[in-house]
This record gives structure tokens, sequence and C-alpha cells, in this order.
């Protein structure tokens, strides 16, 4: 944490950049240090309520292929976490397998060493490649998969202030003697940014790195007709942006600025702003739906009633119901989560 500070006390630097200090630039930052998914944690990602949600993306992934009668291909996961959605994945189609002859091979890309010491440790006993770089990988009948990837990019705040855009900028107060926000006038006016959002706009909130991560997944899904992107995170849609910046720590929000490195810092992905980012490109296949859509289109009732027959307990019965329900439940991460599926359109 007193590193962090130090680090912003020297002068004033953009969000992303405070951001990227808490989360990832010093052992002493958020991903590279503590228990952060979970119960213990501070806060649980869909693969930690049931295995059911790797099960069902498993089943779709498989069903994927075979529709194109391809028994043959590889899924990359980018930002695994503990491996907890990899080894559910994994598991599901070496059960598929059974009755299938299929020949799948799964790749992990992480950025943090923390999490892939987890990971490599989690998935000891499954066949897992870890690779540096999509350019490691062969991008043939390839299949892409995240979830809650693109939140846990660093964002920028730009804003509108009489014809103007402005930049928000973080800094350290010596006679408040905290962390503070201020806007500045922004330096680089021909940003991406702006070529991709409504003129209507007096706020934005993005991030220049999730641009930079898409129009690499748009060239790995160029490579090859087959190749596919699926990713769940929370959001919304819109040609408008909402300030979703947010704080989190045991499972409550906080502010950004509490207990730099021991805080998960995130926001609302808009996924209007991730359609354009691809359609701006070329020509791709692009469906949104809710989490809960896509989990009860690719069959997660009937696999809920499958596990139901078969366990025995009543109490381990009414578990598994209350964890489907949480995923799939409007009110609950149904309709907060949504999906983004990206296929080629040639």
């Amino acid at each position: 944490m007193l590193k962090i500070i130090n680090n912003i006390k020297k002068k004033k630097i953009p969000l992303d950049d405070y951001i990227n200090t808490c989360l990832y630039k010093y052992k002493s930052s958020y991903y590279e240090k503590k228990k952060i998914f979970g119960p213990r944690g501070d806060f649980i990602t869909s693969p930690y309520i049931s295995s059911i949600f790797g099960e069902i993306i498993a089943v779709y992934i498989t069903n994927y292929f075979l529709e194109k009668k391809l028994y043959s291909f590889s899924i990359l996961e980018i930002g695994a976490g503990e491996g907890v959605m990899a080894r559910d994945i994994i598991n599901t189609i070496n059960t598929i397998n059974k009755f299938k002859n299929i020949n799948f091979s799964y790749f992990i890309l992480e950025k943090s060493e923390n999490l892939k010491k987890k990971q490599k440790k989690n998935l000891s006993k499954l066949k897992v490649n870890w690779i540096k770089s999509l350019d490691d990988l062969e991008c043939k009948n390839l299949f892409i998969v995240s979830n809650e990837l693109l939140d846990a990019f660093p964002i920028k705040h730009l804003k509108k202030i009489k014809n103007d855009w402005y930049e928000k900028y973080v800094y350290y107060d010596n006679k408040k003697n905290k962390i503070i926000s201020e806007y500045a006038k922004l330096k680089n006016k021909n940003q991406k940014i702006f070529k991709l959002v409504s003129k209507n706009n007096d706020f934005i909130e993005f991030s220049p790195l999730v641009i930079e991560f898409l129009n690499q997944i748009i060239k790995v899904l160029k490579k090859n007709k087959n190749n596919c992107f699926l990713t769940f995170d929370y959001g919304y849609q819109g040609n408008n942006f909402k300030n979703t910046l947010q704080g989190l720590k045991n499972h409550k929000k906080v502010s950004i600025f509490e207990d730099p490195g021991n805080v998960d810092i995130t926001y609302l992905i808009n996924f209007n702003l991730i359609k354009k980012i691809f359609n701006n490109k070329s020509n791709f296949n692009n469906i949104i739906m809710s989490q809960s859509e896509f989990l009860t289109r690719a069959g997660i009732i009937e696999r809920l009633r499958q596990a139901t027959n078969i366990l025995t307990s009543e109490k381990d019965k009414l578990k598994l119901e209350m964890s489907v329900d949480r995923l799939i439940h409007p009110k609950k991460m149904g309709s907060l989560f949504k999906c983004l599926i990206v296929t080629n359109a040639n």
C-alpha cells in the first residue's frame, strides 16, 4: 500500500494509470497478492457459484464445433482467475468425449503471475497449456472464452466542459492527507474513442487497453472462419455512458481511493461500445444477450433437472437450485451480466 501511495505522491497521474498501479504494477497490488475470489474474497464470480456454469459453457463450445462437423479444436481462456472455470470446462468435455471422438487442447493466457501460480496448482492434474501472448497460438478452430475480464482493464474518464474535453487525473493531496482526483484539459484530442462514440456524449468511460485487446481478438478471429469469441461481464447497453467506476472490498462497494492495493477497482462494460469496436474493423456476427438468456438457451434448466434427479440429499438439491437461480434470475446475476458472442460473418 505504501509503495502505491508513494508512486502517486510523485506527480498527478491519469485515472487508468492509478487503477493499473493499484491492481497490477507491484507485488503489493491487488491482483498480485491476496485471496480475491469466493466467499472469503472480495467478490464471487459465476464459476464459484456452481460448476454448472462452466459445464454449460463446455457444452456450448462442443456443440459449436460439432455442428460444423469439427472434432478437433482448441480453447483459449483469457484471464482464468484461479482456474475454476477451466477445470469445469475441461472435465465436462472429457465426459462428453466418452461418447464423442473429440480432440481438444486447452490454453490459458494470464497477466497476473500470482493467479497463474494458483491456476497451475489447481489444474495440475489436467492437460493445460499456458501462453504468454496471442501470437504463441495457432489460430485455427479456436474458441476464445472469458468471464469478467473486460471490467478488470484500467479505464479513463473523459468529460466535456464548455466544448473542451478534460481527463480525470489522480494525485495525493498532502494538506488533506488523502488521494483525490480532478479533471485536466485533454492533451491528446485525437484519441480513437471519439471515432467510436456519439458526438452527443459529454462523458466517456472507457479503457484504451480494451480497445487494443479487442483489436488483437479481431485479428485472431479473422485468421480462421471457425474461430469464435465468447465473453461474460456485468454491464449495460447504451449510446451514452454512465459513471460506473467502483471499489469492492469484502463484497461491499467502497471508494476507489480507499486502501489502495487492497480494493478491487471495477466498472460496468458498455456493450454497445464493444460491439462498435468489432463492427468498426470487419464483418462479424455480434450477439449480445443477458447471461440468463445464454444459459437458458444453452440448456441450464435441463442440466439442473438431470443433476437434481441424481442427487439424493435434499440439502444438495436445494443448494444447486439456489445456485442456478442466482445465475439466471433477472434480479440477480441473470440480467446484470451480459454475454457477447462474436463469429465471422463470412
